[in-house]
């Protein structure tokens, strides 16, 4: 039993053994969780069918309730959070429900304690249709998912052109993460 960050990091370790570079590989050997809330809808999915019918006692089960609470605890320990939305449906709401969870879990009166305050929302989905893809900031701060005073960028694009202007962009002006978080307990005990 594991939860998606677990299993994909396993994962990026076999991957990094036999020196084959993809995601998860470089996620692994950098102790950076890789959580897949709907990991079932992927090539992952299918890969879990085909294994199962050639060998009825392969196995592997996702604890998508231990992503959630691996998920939250990060949330908690971090002063401060940012998040990037490629898209939405399931993985937007799934990070932006640790907020809220933080929130009634560590206080008291239930008052919103830890927005994330930094977001970047990339979509072709508009408010208008009024599914979770497309709703903007405003909504989410409401539920105390984002802070007021938060920075907050929303791109209407396909993720395809946008992302990788971005990401282009970034590495041009910033040279090293000036402090990166330290998340390998969430790995202690599975090497």
């Amino acid at each position: 039993k594991y939860s998606s960050a677990e299993f994909l990091y396993l994962f990026g370790k076999e991957l990094s053994s036999l020196g084959i570079k993809s995601i998860v590989a470089k996620a692994y050997e950098n102790k950076v969780p890789v959580f897949c809330p709907a990991i079932v809808d992927s090539g992952y999915g299918i890969a879990y069918l085909l294994n199962r019918k050639y060998d009825r006692d392969f196995d592997i089960t996702i604890d998508q309730m231990r992503d959630f609470e691996q998920l939250t605890e990060i949330k908690a320990r971090a002063e401060n959070s940012g998040v990037i939305y490629i898209g939405g449906g399931v993985p937007k709401d799934f990070i932006q429900l640790t907020t809220v969870s933080v929130s009634l879990t560590e206080s008291r009166r239930g008052e919103h304690a830890h927005p994330h305050k930094y977001a970047i929302q990339i979509t072709t989905d508009s408010p208008q249709w009024g599914g979770l893809s497309g709703c903007t900031f405003e909504e989410a701060i409401s539920w105390g998912k984002e802070a007021k005073e938060g920075r907050n960028v929303q791109c209407y694009c396909d993720a395809t052109i946008a992302l990788p202007i971005i990401v282009h962009a970034l590495a041009e002006r910033i040279d090293k993460r000036r402090k990166i978080p330290d998340l390998s307990w969430l790995f202690d005990g599975l090497e």
